[in-house]
């Protein structure tokens, strides 16, 4: 009897992912994670030099790839929320956010979350916000003696502290604001380290301090908001278009949630708004010529008058100009992220899940192609008949792009130009370091210390004595 022997049929061969290529060294486990550390853009520009638009960096426990150029970054801010998420890229800020806050919460819901900043950004506010900008100049600055040497630094995050502190909880708030609102700041902020990237619920004593401080901030937020419905008052500030706002089934903010988008909006703006302000004094120290021009604006614009108006601040193009030139030459975000949940392909490549994406805005705001000598200070490239950042929208990005891109670009730039309008007015610097250098240890990048100028006031501080 002769046997029939059927073979089972072949499974289909599954092709092997084709990857970006691979930037060469790195360390066993670690990967490329000391050199990001140490220089995250000497890194990354050094794997778009060697490998182009794409490229892979190992980093421990997963590969990153680095998308840099105008169609690989246009890629990495219109990607799918449903591909990609922030919310694991960014589990380091959900301690200080909160549960369901912002990062935490699902697509949908922090869309709506952020959507409520659009109310707190209306025409009317925006007018209030100015104003208070204006005045915490003229108070912060009139202490200041007729010559001096100051740190930059320091100086743009206490005065942003006023700033911020004002705009979001009112003014009230900022004149009862004692020391222990920027110690909680600097609790929260000092709890964003590499670690808190990898395990950001350790029981590290940087972790607690940063969870005892959120506690606290949340009673201080808390008690203006009782405070506020006991006695019927209404503020004209963050705090009161939280209050007001909904859900689009109905549901009114809880106070941790109000207090949550309060520290996001603040850890966005107040810290970036300070490292700005210090890099601004800098290249204007630097460059003595371009403050001539911004002074002329000044005089042109204002004439005799000293006091300043929102539609002043709207109509000082070279300062605009200024501060985007600073923001591309020093972008305080370095590095944007995301973590790939489900596969997809871009650029003849296959980007699987569980790797990270990133896009540097560093990486962006120097390549030639697009920005042109990008080593010089330029303020001209932002202005008519130039426009660079208009040309390419997705190559000029310190507060990211697309649909992410952060909506308080417009509060941030408002702050700067009323801030820098009074210094530009009132007082001359000039370098007192031999140079100044990014320092990469913090999240937010700054300038590295000592970032010390010289000042003068124009004119001498006017003292009234007592009759």
């Amino acid at each position: 009897m002769r046997r029939t022997i059927f073979s089972a049929p072949s499974k289909p061969s599954i092709p092997e992912p084709k990857l970006p290529p691979r930037l060469e060294g790195g360390l066993p486990l670690l990967g490329h994670a000391l050199e990001f550390r140490n220089d995250p853009i000497a890194l990354m520009t050094r794997a778009r030099r060697l490998h182009g638009d794409l490229c892979t960096i190992s980093m421990p426990g997963t590969d990153a790839i680095v998308m840099t150029g105008a169609k690989a970054q246009e890629k990495f801010f219109r990607i799918s929320d449903d591909d990609v998420s922030q919310a694991e890229a960014y589990r380091l800020m959900t301690p200080i956010f909160g549960k369901g806050i912002a990062y935490d919460a699902p697509p949908p819901i922090m869309k709506e979350q952020l959507g409520f900043f659009h109310e707190a950004l209306r025409e009317a506010q925006m007018r209030t916000y100015a104003q208070g900008f204006i005045d915490e100049a003229v108070d912060y600055f009139s202490s200041w003696d007729d010559f001096g040497v100051v740190d930059m630094y320091a100086v743009g995050n206490e005065l942003t502290i006023y700033t911020s502190s004002r705009s979001l909880l009112g003014y009230e708030f900022r004149q009862q604001l004692s020391g222990e609102f920027a110690k909680l700041y600097a609790d929260m902020e000092a709890g964003l380290s590499a670690l808190a990237f990898m395990a950001p619920n350790l029981p590290t004593p940087a972790f607690r301090k940063r969870d005892k401080a959120r506690a606290r901030m949340v009673e201080l937020i808390s008690k203006i908001v009782d405070d506020r419905r006991s006695r019927g008052t209404v503020g004209e500030d963050m705090l009161q278009s939280l209050m007001d706002a909904s859900y689009k089934d109905g549901r009114k903010l809880s106070e941790d949630e109000i207090s949550g988008l309060l520290l996001t909006i603040m850890f966005a703006g107040h810290h970036t708004s300070g490292v700005t302000f210090s890099w601004t004094g800098i290249l204007l120290a630097q460059h003595p010529e371009w403050v001539a021009e911004l002074r002329a604006e000044q005089s042109a614009l204002l004439g005799d008058r000293d006091e300043l108006t929102l539609e002043d601040l709207r109509a000082m193009p070279k300062l605009d100009a200024t501060i985007k030139e600073v923001l591309r030459m020093y972008p305080p975000i370095v590095v944007m992220m995301r973590k790939v949940v489900n596969d997809f392909s871009f650029g003849g490549y296959d980007i699987p899940h569980g790797s990270m994406i990133f896009a540097s805005p560093t990486v962006s705001h120097y390549m030639p192609e697009v920005f042109p000598e990008p080593e010089r200070f330029d303020p001209t490239r932002f202005m008519d008949p130039r426009n660079e950042d208009k040309k390419n929208p997705m190559a000029w990005i310190p507060f990211g792009a697309g649909r992410h891109r952060c909506m308080g670009i417009m509060f941030a730039q408002l702050q700067l130009r009323a801030l820098w309008s009074h210094l530009l007015r009132n007082f001359d610097f000039e370098p007192v370091e031999d140079s100044y250098a990014p320092d990469y240890s913090r999240l937010l990048v700054g300038p590295r210390h000592p970032c010390r100028l010289r000042y003068r006031r124009r004119s001498h501080k006017r003292v009234i004595a007592a009759a």
